[in-house]
């Protein structure tokens, strides 16, 4: 094909093709502000030359295709990169409030009450009948209690709201899944290889909600034959087969199939939500302990209790302070329940206990420790009249205890058939009732009884003639007779007036090295202070290694979104000399086609 006619055909592509490249830069300058928007830029070539005999005649501009300017290898190391910055800065906002929980700084918190409450008894072992100092004591002990209460509920509360905040996560995942479901669909109807036909738009949204989903959860993609963008081939293309996108390695997106993620706390007494995934055969699978990433990996870090655990996770560190929390609480109760029995009453009783008769009790739930007490006998005098002392080793059940105690035993070694323990006293264990008692057989008779432990703290162990109801820092308070009347609490072991004995003995426990036992089962030596120290510094110490932490991966961010952002973000100015340099061309083609139409007009006039 030849002539003028045809002649026109040549500038008419260069017109048609600058057009495109000044609509797709206008494209670019309006989009320059969206995050997820992916520069674009026209591929263009050479039309096919007409060959002539001689020569090759170019026939203008051809063009290719309109790809977006992305790399997959670039955009992964920036998901990666947000995700852990979300994860640390979910987690050091977390333990940044739990850390506010212990402001142990300027005479405030736990540790000022506790300073409070020792000094109260210490008032009191000088003044054992004044009944100023009782309520006094009262209330200070109150005041502990209270503050260690609060202390746990806020924690507590803070692990209920993070579980609500992950709840809220995880449905934005499914929500955002499903969404990519569609969008693959739209993208397999739309794309063709062989025309080059590319849906930049919906594979920027696409890159979106799999960049939120990495954040939220953590995900891994799959892409099959990625081809990227390059201006030498118009072969190459941004395409990709066989779209997966996995959670805790559970595809979860699979092309155009959506399969949601499950929260359930149905089970589970903490209320704690652990995250399941249907499999094909509608089947739940659990994936909470698989879940390490972004914000929910982050949230499962503070928030997992013992009910969601399963057999490999590790318990969530709002838990373990929690947990901690009830140790000290704990602690506290049983050393002083443990001194506080010594107090001489007309009988004994514990709480109501979750133990078999039969059961031994060293290897019980409860912290019952190798050792020997001895229940001592007084008269209303304070003279001693007798003492019964009971042995517990590894076999010792609680039928064995009240067999020691009611067994036909001269105590005094007198001969004398009718002045021993189980003449005066019977012990019981109620299986019913599931609770220990030692009852006067003459209660007219007045006759008191203290129990004095040597290291097994059974009395402690069991809340027996407690001082301290509870057992953990949820339900520690004063023993509800001493709450109605401050004027009941005793300073004596010996039941005579001037007798300040328990008084010094609990005084001393703040200086005491005691027996923890934490929710492992693990034993730790220390003194009530020094406890509560090692709990608070263990909540400082995370927190601050959460924050360092913190800081490193934000630089990261930020370093590679900046390479991401220079690879694919718009240049308003770059685009805007783009604009001038298309608009040329424009002109330049228009010019040509205005050339010619001059010379079909000479030639016609040559012709007329």
């Amino acid at each position: 094909m030849g002539g003028l006619l045809s002649s026109l055909n040549t500038p008419y592509t260069g017109l048609t093709g600058h057009q495109v490249m000044v609509d797709v830069t206008g494209n670019n300058i309006a989009n320059a502000n969206n995050a997820f928007y992916s520069r674009q830029v026209v591929r263009s070539a050479a039309e096919t030359p007409l060959w002539k005999q001689n020569y090759a005649l170019g026939q203008g501009l051809d063009i290719l295709s309109i790809e977006r300017v992305h790399d997959e290898y670039t955009f992964m190391r920036y998901k990666k990169a947000s995700a852990e910055k979300t994860y640390y800065d979910t987690s050091f906002s977390g333990l940044r409030e739990a850390s506010s929980y212990y402001p142990e700084i300027d005479g405030v918190g736990i540790y000022k009450d506790l300073q409070g409450y020792f000094n109260a008894w210490k008032n009191f072992s000088t003044k054992a009948g004044d009944t100023a100092q009782k309520i006094a004591l009262a209330e200070q002990t109150n005041t502990l209690t209270k503050n260690i209460q609060e202390t746990r509920k806020s924690l507590t509360y803070l692990q209920e709201r993070l579980n609500d905040e992950m709840k809220v996560a995880v449905e934005e995942v499914n929500r955002l899944g499903e969404q990519i479901a569609i969008i693959n669909k739209q993208i397999a109807e739309y794309e063709s290889k062989d025309l080059h036909k590319k849906a930049n738009d919906l594979r920027d949204l696409r890159d979106e909600y799999e960049f939120e989903i990495n954040n939220l959860i953590g995900c891994d993609v799959f892409k099959q034959n990625v081809q990227g963008s390059a201006c030498v081939n118009k072969d190459i293309a941004d395409f990709d087969d066989d779209y997966t996108l996995t959670i805790g390695g559970r595809s979860i997106v699979d092309g155009d199939s959506f399969h949601p993620l499950v929260l359930d706390n149905s089970e589970n007494l903490s209320g704690i939500y652990t995250i399941k995934y249907l499999r094909s055969d509608h089947k739940p699978y659990d994936l909470t302990n698989a879940l390490n990433q972004g914000k929910v990996g982050a949230l499962l870090d503070l928030i997992r209790t013992e009910d969601v655990l399963g057999c490999n996770g590790t318990l969530g560190k709002l838990q373990v302070y929690i947990n901690d929390l009830d140790t000290f609480a704990n602690g506290i109760i049983e050393a002083t329940n443990n001194i506080y029995a010594e107090s001489s009453q007309l009988g004994a009783r514990s709480d109501v206990l979750m133990l078999d008769p039969r059961d031994a009790l060293t290897t019980s739930n409860y912290n019952v420790r190798e050792g020997t007490f001895k229940v001592v006998m007084y008269d209303k005098d304070g003279k001693e009249l007798g003492a019964r002392e009971v042995t517990i080793n590894n076999l010792t059940t609680m039928q064995s205890v009240v067999e020691q105690l009611n067994a036909n035993v001269d105590d005094n070694k007198d001969g004398d058939a009718l002045n021993d323990f189980d003449d005066h006293f019977q012990a019981v264990y109620n299986n019913d009732s599931r609770t220990f008692m030692i009852n006067a057989k003459n209660p007219s008779a007045e006759i008191y009884i203290s129990i004095q432990d040597n290291g097994t703290n059974f009395a402690g162990a069991f809340g027996v003639n407690r001082f301290f109801e509870g057992d953990n820092a949820s339900n520690m308070e004063l023993a509800q007779n001493y709450r109605n009347d401050p004027t009941l609490i005793r300073a004596f072991r010996e039941p005579v007036d001037g007798n300040f004995i328990v008084a010094n003995k609990i005084q001393q426990l703040q200086f005491d090295k005691i027996t923890f036992t934490d929710y492992k089962g693990e034993q730790r030596l220390e003194t009530i202070n020094g406890y509560f120290r090692y709990i608070s510094d263990k909540v400082a110490s995370e927190t601050q290694a959460a924050q360092t932490t913190q800081a490193t991966k934000e630089a990261i961010y930020n370093a590679t979104k900046k390479e991401y952002k220079a690879l694919s973000e718009v240049s308003v100015d770059d685009e805007l000399v783009n604009l001038i340099r298309f608009q040329s061309g424009y002109s330049a083609n228009a010019k040509m086609i205005t050339t010619i139409d001059e010379m079909i007009n000479t030639l016609l006039g040559i012709k007329s």
